[in-house]
């Protein structure tokens, strides 16, 4: 998850000089689209039939693999995830849990720091783009 998370990181906020940070931003951005069913088919595949990344029990783990999906959401099209199922199902029962579901209801209203903003605003305006 930690490699995801740096490359996305790395996509939305590229260490570049702000003359072409958008345009190099762009050009990580379509690399990085070719490979998004595969990434997402391993974590389904880990996932397995399974609510939660350690079986029936909810740990640590499924708060970062949630903010790693929710990222993958944010800066790509949400029809990435179509073809997952077990994904979109595991990110619903996820935000539906109690005090996360609130959390998640109070960040809409918040200023955020997550990848994208630099170059999309605040993401609660953001819109991805039809990839």
């Amino acid at each position: 998850m930690s490699d995801l998370r740096m490359i996305i990181s790395r996509i939305a906020n590229p260490p570049v000089p702000a003359t072409n940070r958008q345009e190099i931003h762009e050009a990580l951005r379509k690399e990085y689209l070719d490979t998004i069913p595969s990434r997402l088919g391993l974590i389904a595949k880990f996932l397995g039939s399974y609510n939660w990344m350690a079986g029936d029990h909810l740990t640590y783990a499924d708060f970062l693999v949630y903010d790693v999906l929710d990222f993958h959401r944010l800066l790509f099209n949400p029809k990435h995830f179509n073809g997952f199922p077990t994904l979109v199902a595991y990110m619903e029962r996820f935000e539906n849990l109690k005090g996360v579901k609130e959390f998640l209801v109070t960040m809409e209203k918040m200023p955020t720091n997550r990848p994208g903003v630099a170059f999309f605003g605040n993401s609660k305006d953001f819109k991805p783009k039809e990839d």
